[in-house]
């Protein structure tokens, strides 16, 4: 069927070389003197032209002028103010002596458009009325063999007739007595079609983007001359740059007689079975035609039909991007096409508020799209992300989330390794960190552990800590001595994750006697690794079965938690610097526990953790008002 537009053009096309003025073709029944009163919608403008050929085969008009008179033809035709015309004929010129001068070859031969001719108007009032379409001289179409000529011509008024006739004004006893002589056959005149059109609702406004379920008419009034028309749909999503792909075309083959005019599309096509559906741009073909006059004349214009009821909620992810900033890509739900979309991430003053009154302001440039993503977040900030859809259909809506000060990454680790050799007495000691997949910051520094414990603190003398940015490395080797137990603390941290550290105690000892002297070996005990109340890179949000409602809620409240009830031992709060206490709870029902939240607490972004009796953990994200 996509082919069908272009089929069919070319199929009319083809038949349009039929003329459109009455009896272009000079059709006479019967030939010779003053035979154009036999010329069916022809009359002679002055003297008395003849009829040449063969009747009923192929016949034409002859004409003569010497001295200022002579003979021509005129038929009916309306030419339109300002309209475009294309006119041919073949013609023949010549004299009646065979060596002319040339004031007789510089006589005239006119085509010529004007009002009010009757029969015999006579040659003066074809001189000197009208407008001229062609007027050349006898000697440019002097031939034995047709000449067709082809003029296009634009009225300057409008007019009713079109004549044809040859002048030769010089006197014809002082040239020779000679007369110019004129042959004409097969004219044409090609009036002009013109497709224009446009979209507009009900009340005439002009437009292109409709909504869901809106009147879209097609006015069509700016189109001239055609006598039908063909339209048929195309389609393609919106925002898509494929090709448009054929619907469903008006009437049962597309054809429609008369002139285009206002057309409702919409109510057309539900009549026929076809809905404009939103999330589309739609192309509408139309030709109109003046058979067998002019073939079609094509124009294509596009329309969009756009979502009345789009959705600004979203979800985000917010992860640890290698440079050690938090990025959150977030993404809208309603997808469909035709929809625009506003992104804005915002600081706020308060943890946890999405209000304006705590807004400290738009961080970096408005984004756009079903789906972005921001970077270069750092905990040490509170922010939210603010989402708007609105089309011309659709008015400002908006959702907000505020972001957790928190992202977390995969291998998150604060643990390190120890190298150590004793040359003498002296102790030396190097602590190298474990990898981790984006950048930290590292602090190092040594302290005694007596007996290996690693929970005092007093640091070695002479051993400062150290810190590195691009570094997890860190040597010591002042005043450290055998048989003495320190440990190492090692933390780390970044714009993801606050302060994180792990401890280890060591100490060098003499393991035996070699030819070279003392064997010397590290003993390590009492590995503790610390962050993040223990939950960063834990928490699971995703666990359809368990939930946790309200969220937000308003501090003084309680919460109702959708899990096995029975198999709860414990209920934890912890806060996003690793703060915690245990909540009593109750058991509701068997599928459900509550808790409440004192009216102290401040509000902000919490974790609540349920432990259950199968050491089970589940954790949830806890927005307080």
């Amino acid at each position: 069927m996509k082919n069908l537009f272009t089929k069919l053009l070319f199929l009319i096309w083809g038949i349009t070389s039929a003329q459109c003025v009455t009896n272009g073709t000079l059709n006479a029944t019967s030939l010779g003197n003053n035979g154009i009163t036999s010329v069916q919608g022809w009359q002679g403008s002055h003297g008395t032209p003849s009829t040449a050929g063969v009747v009923n085969s192929n016949t034409w008009v002859w004409m003569w002028s010497h001295s200022g008179g002579g003979e021509g033809i005129f038929t009916n035709y309306n030419f339109v103010q300002g309209q475009s015309y294309q006119i041919s004929f073949d013609i023949k010129t010549s004299t009646n002596i065979s060596n002319p001068n040339k004031t007789v070859l510089n006589s005239l031969v006119y085509v010529k458009a004007l009002n009010n001719l009757s029969q015999n108007a006579g040659i003066n009032t074809l001189l000197n009325n009208g407008q001229i379409v062609l007027q050349s001289t006898i000697a440019t179409y002097r031939s034995s063999n047709w000449i067709t000529v082809t003029v296009n011509f634009i009225a300057n008024q409008n007019y009713t007739q079109l004549s044809f006739f040859p002048y030769m004004a010089a006197n014809s006893s002082t040239n020779g007595s000679a007369q110019v002589q004129m042959e004409i056959d097969n004219i044409q005149i090609i009036p002009p079609v013109t497709s224009v059109f446009h979209f507009e609702d009900a009340n005439n406004n002009m437009k292109t983007d409709f909504c869901e379920g809106e009147s879209i008419l097609l006015d069509g009034a700016a189109s001239f001359g055609e006598s039908q028309y063909y339209l048929d749909v195309w389609r393609r999503p919106i925002g898509t740059t494929g090709a448009f792909q054929w619907q469903t075309q008006i009437a049962g083959n597309g054809w429609t007689q008369g002139q285009l005019g206002v057309l409702n599309l919409t109510s057309i096509f539900n009549g026929q079975g076809y809905a404009f559906a939103s999330g589309y741009e739609y192309q509408i073909k139309v030709a109109t035609a003046s058979p067998p006059c002019v073939g079609w004349v094509p124009t294509t214009h596009e329309f969009r039909v756009l979502n009345s009821n789009a959705s600004s909620l979203f979800t985000f992810n917010s992860f640890c991007a290698p440079d050690g900033t938090i990025s959150v890509t977030v993404t809208a739900n309603d997808t469909s096409s035709g929809v625009n979309h506003w992104w804005g991430l915002i600081e706020s003053s308060v943890a946890g508020s999405i209000t304006d009154a705590n807004s400290s302001g738009l961080v970096g440039t408005i984004q756009s799209g079903t789906t972005t993503t921001f970077t270069g977040l750092s905990k040490d900030k509170n922010y939210y992300i603010k989402h708007g859809v609105y089309n011309s259909c659709v008015s400002w809506r908006e959702t907000r989330t505020a972001l957790p000060q928190t992202a977390a990454w995969t291998g998150y680790t604060t643990n390190f390794s120890i190298n150590a050799s004793n040359v003498g007495n002296n102790v030396n000691v190097t602590a190298i960190a474990a990898p981790n997949s984006v950048f930290v910051s590292h602090h190092w520094s040594i302290s005694y552990a007596p007996n290996g414990n690693t929970s005092g603190n007093s640091p070695v003398v002479g051993s400062n800590p150290t810190v590195s940015n691009n570094g997890g490395t860190a040597t010591f080797n002042t005043n450290l001595v055998i048989n003495t137990w320190y440990y190492i603390k090692h933390g780390t941290w970044n714009d993801c994750a606050p302060w994180g550290e792990t401890r280890k105690a060591f100490r060098i000892v003499i393991q035996g006697k070699s030819a070279n002297g003392a064997v010397y070996a590290i003993e390590t005990k009492d590995v503790k690794e610390v962050f993040l109340g223990e939950t960063f890179n834990k928490l699971d949000d995703t666990t359809l079965l368990e939930q946790l409602s309200p969220n937000p809620v308003a501090k003084g409240n309680s919460c109702t938690f959708t899990t096995d009830s029975k198999n709860v031992s414990e209920v934890i709060i912890m806060d996003l610097l690793g703060k915690s206490s245990t909540l009593n709870f109750s058991i509701k029902d068997a599928n459900s526990i509550s808790f409440p939240l004192e009216n102290s607490i401040t509000k902000g972004i919490y974790i609540i953790k349920v432990i259950k009796k199968d050491n089970s953990i589940s954790t949830k994200k806890l927005i307080v008002e």
